[in-house]
């Protein structure tokens, strides 16, 4: 496991029993909240929320279709809280990449607050290519963050703290990603708190 996936694994598995009213968990509301209202679900659907946590998300968008649920993440505590919560979903512990799917097998993925934490971005939206089908999407939300304030977190503090942070992106740098992965369209866009993307393959 890589320093940054490591330290991210740590960290939140000293959280997870209080996530949801830790500053991370009210943190990440806003940005369940709206990939919540904005991803496009059709009944059984095969949905991926990769760095899952506690299950949250998969929860709020079952709610909206009847959906094959499965969510990742490198921490045992918030897989363990997941499968407490939603029993009826699929959770294990398994890093972000490489995917362990098949290629062309899932519909849609998903990514809350999380691609900042992520030690290959462009492998992670290579393998968001290549597991999804024809037709499927990846939905991500991450940190709307500032050129100034990215500047001071990219250089100043990522670095030397021990959270698992490791990059914010602009929209540009994040669309680009995408972008090189050859997915069809990538749309990204800033909203309050947040900065969100559809790539579509």
């Amino acid at each position: 496991m890589d320093k940054k996936t490591e330290e991210s694994r740590i960290a939140y598995d000293k959280i997870a029993s209080e996530y949801d009213t830790s500053r991370e968990g009210q943190y990440t509301r806003f940005h369940i909240k709206e990939l919540s209202d904005t991803i496009d679900l059709r009944k059984n659907d095969i949905v991926l929320d990769v760095a899952c946590g506690n299950g949250t998300l998969l929860r709020e968008l079952s709610k909206r279709a009847k959906i094959q649920a499965y969510g990742i993440d490198v921490s045992k505590n918030m897989i363990h809280a997941a499968k407490m919560r939603y029993p009826n979903m699929n959770f294990k512990v398994k890093p972000c990449y490489p995917l362990e799917w098949g290629d062309e097998s899932i519909d849609i993925i998903t990514v809350c607050c999380a691609f900042h934490h992520f030690e290959n971005p462009q492998g992670f939206a290579n393998e968001c290519k290549r597991v999804l089908k024809k037709s499927g999407a990846v939905y991500l939300a991450d940190p709307n963050f500032g050129a100034a304030l990215r500047f001071f977190a990219n250089n100043l503090w990522f670095p030397f703290s021990k959270s698992g942070d490791v990059r914010v992106y602009g929209q540009k740098e994040l669309e680009a990603f995408f972008y090189n992965a050859e997915f069809n369209t990538v749309q990204a866009y800033r909203k309050d708190k947040g900065l969100f993307l559809k790539a579509k393959k």
